[in-house]
């Protein structure tokens, strides 16, 4: 049914010039399909990475000011203004997300305001190069094979193709792994950061994207409407671009695109509806009806909301967990903690903190509530900048890394609260834990070469795997924030597995689970050490560390007080006294 609705799509899309042969009409129609390519750069930004750019229609009036330019000045052809004109808007996309995409919130929406804003400035009083405020007229049209693309028939298949382009851009790269980790740091950075995933370099990648793709658009908007002048930065360009991705379905592919088509056609039916005092109120309540009988768009409730479905491969016999000793990985290594002391506000949670932790074993570190677990995982996996102390894994110091470069090193953690990716399907979220498995560059996925192809092919069967492992392979499908909460913290164990780690910190894994759900996590970290990794354990439940562990370090006011074998520690008097209380568990 999709294949024929998609065929039937591209037919009259491919034979529209011969049955809306009015002008008008193809007019609106050339400026819905830029409009579109505008809509899918931002969607880029605003529905996977889930960073809102208010400065867009910078990298519109970029891309447009610079193939304008290069046509008039230097009397380069369309077809090299065009890339020339990406890759501008790229740069000035990668300038922006280094320097904006540090901070997040408010603080990003205010840089990229303020971005638009210089470029608009620079536009209206560089009068040598940009003509001011008088703009750019005679931009030509585009050639091709010496036939001009003067007319609207023509162009329309120029910007129809470009449109599909940019969707093909926009496909391959939300289903590849710079795609998932986009939706990991708008779902859930913190876990993404402890697979391994750089928020800086992933979100600049989409910046660069999004910036071209917008550079592309206003490549095309100069060339067809052959004049060029300051109010292509106008803000209400952006506010524009971003109604058509919210209402037409943020975070999906097809949302933009319906978005931009109906609110290009919307403003053109209501001129010819209404008088001009009616027309800004009739088009304010059908947006308020929109988002309100509709928040998630249009898209999402017609039955696009996911791009994608989780899809069972045949396991092999003879079920193993992908680890460190069955891909020729680095060796076990020990992790050694040094003095370490953390404090919040001159209070201190870790004063002198120091142990090891062997390869190949389980080692729980216990404690009374505020002791300082929890703080020195954070420390250790980066989250928190230790005051003093060094931590070592192996010959490679930790002490100053970032998480997701801890990571790299086979570091990975999972977290006190339920930490998962909740918007997306239990398959999704192992398949983000696998993004250090991955090598494909930007380029080879837009290419879509066999390579990238066969690489997400070894991909989805290795999380079969670690699903299968976990006993969530009937599940994978399911969205995380549905499953009950035991899975929720399978599936979180599931995540960390995937990154493969040397050294596996688990903050907290048995709190709230059932008796059943215990005994089964207990399983698996057995299985787990067993294939070769050290495990670093923060647990409340002492049946459940007496049980598994090799070694037991307790910490009470930020201090060690006690490390040695379950026995001991069951035994040693200020860790009764601190507590274990009186009677042993």
């Amino acid at each position: 049914m999709k294949r024929a609705t998609a065929a039937l799509a591209a037919a009259a899309l491919l034979t529209l010039p011969l049955w809306l042969a009015n002008a008008y009409y193809l007019h609106v129609t050339i400026m819905a399909g830029i409009f579109t390519i505008l809509a899918l750069s931002l969607n880029l930004l605003l529905g996977y990475t889930g960073q809102l750019s208010l400065g867009h229609a910078a990298f519109f009036g970029i891309g447009a000011y610079t193939s304008a330019l290069l046509a008039l000045k230097l009397e380069w052809s369309f077809w090299l203004g065009l890339p020339a004109a990406a890759v501008t808007a790229g740069l000035a996309g990668w300038a922006i997300g280094r320097l904006a995409l540090k901070v997040r919130g408010a603080y990003f929406v205010l840089v990229t305001i303020s971005f638009a804003g210089v470029i608009s400035l620079v536009s209206v009083n560089w009068m040598e190069l940009t003509n001011g405020p008088l703009g750019l007229p005679g931009v030509p049209a585009p050639e091709l094979l010496g036939l001009s693309l003067r007319t609207k028939s023509a162009y329309y298949y120029l910007v129809l193709g470009a449109g599909a382009a940019a969707y093909l851009v926009c496909h391959r790269l939300v289903h590849s792994r710079l795609g998932r980790a986009f939706l990991a740091l708008r779902e859930n950075e913190s876990l993404a950061e402890s697979v391994g995933v750089d928020p800086t370099r992933t979100l600049v990648v989409a910046a660069v994207v999004s910036a071209a793709l917008a550079g592309v658009a206003g490549s095309l908007y100069a060339h067809y409407v052959r004049f060029v002048s300051p109010e292509v930065f106008l803000f209400s360009y952006t506010v524009t671009m971003v109604i058509m991705v919210v209402a037409g379905g943020k975070g999906t592919l097809a949302g933009p695109v319906v978005g931009a088509v109906l609110f290009t056609v919307l403003p053109e039916a209501l001129r010819e509806a209404m008088a001009w005092q009616w027309q800004m109120l009739a088009y304010g309540v059908l947006l308020i009806l929109l988002v309100f009988f509709l928040p998630r768009g249009i898209v999402y409730y017609l039955g696009g909301g996911l791009d994608g479905s989780a899809r069972a491969l045949p396991q092999e016999p003879g079920l193993r967990l992908p680890g460190p000793r069955s891909n020729g990985a680095a060796p076990a290594a020990a992790l050694v903690v040094e003095d370490l002391a953390v404090e919040f506000g001159g209070v201190a949670a870790l004063a002198g903190v120091s142990f090891a932790v062997h390869p190949e074993t389980i080692t729980s570190v216990i404690g009374p509530n505020g002791a300082g677990k929890t703080t020195a995982f954070n420390a250790i996996t980066g989250y928190l900048r230790p005051r003093r102390g060094r931590i070592t894994f192996g010959d490679e110091p930790l002490s100053g890394q970032r998480p997701c470069d801890i990571a790299r090193r086979g570091v990975v953690r999972t977290f006190q609260k339920t930490s998962v990716f909740p918007a997306l399907s239990v398959q999704d979220n192992v398949l983000i834990g696998l993004h250090l498995r991955a090598g494909a560059a930007l380029a080879p996925i837009l290419l879509g070469g066999r390579t990238v192809r066969a690489e997400e092919a070894a991909l989805r069967k290795e999380a079969e795997t670690i699903l299968a492992f976990v006993g969530l392979e009937r599940r994978r499908a399911d969205a995380a924030s549905s499953l009950p909460y035991g899975e929720q913290r399978l599936v979180e164990l599931a995540v960390a597995l995937a990154a493969r780690p040397r050294l596996l910190l688990l903050d907290e894994p048995g709190a709230g689970m059932t008796g059943g759900e215990k005994e089964r996590l207990v399983e698996l970290i057995r299985r787990v050490r067993e294939q070769g990794v050290t495990v670093l354990l923060v647990e409340h439940d002492m049946r459940l560390v007496m049980g598994i562990s090799d070694t037991v370090v307790v910490l009470n006011h930020g201090r060690v007080i006690a490390e040695g074998p379950p026995a001991t520690i069951q035994a040693h008097p200020d860790v009764i006294r601190a507590y274990l209380g009186s009677t042993r568990a």
